[in-house]
């Protein structure tokens, strides 16, 4: 299994410099695998629509504006780092639909 991942890698580093970037494996090695679906807009989608409701619910409390701001900030980061992992400070402008307005 290691010595075939490793042969893979191999090949797709010798058309990559070769220039080959559209075809980095042969087909016969791509035979039967379908592509992983891409669900980056849906994960994109649920952490804004969960910050949201995060914020809206914390309104609710009554807590001081400092203390509300706090635990939406904190409520955001735990939001992000469930749905994008390790990636999630990637994702930090998203936190830019929820800044106050001008």
């Amino acid at each position: 299994m290691l010595s075939e991942i490793a042969g893979l890698a191999a090949t797709i580093a010798e058309q990559h410099v070769a220039g080959h970037i559209g075809s980095l494996l042969p087909k016969p090695a791509l035979e039967g695998k379908q592509p992983v679906r891409d669900r980056e807009v849906l994960r994109v989608a649920a952490a804004v629509v969960l910050i949201a409701g995060g914020v809206v619910g914390l309104a609710f409390l009554g807590l001081p504006d400092m203390a509300t701001v706090a635990a939406g900030t904190a409520w955001a980061v735990l939001i992000m780092m469930a749905l994008f992992g390790s990636n999630w400070a990637r994702y930090l402008p998203i936190l830019d639909l929820f800044k106050p307005g001008p």
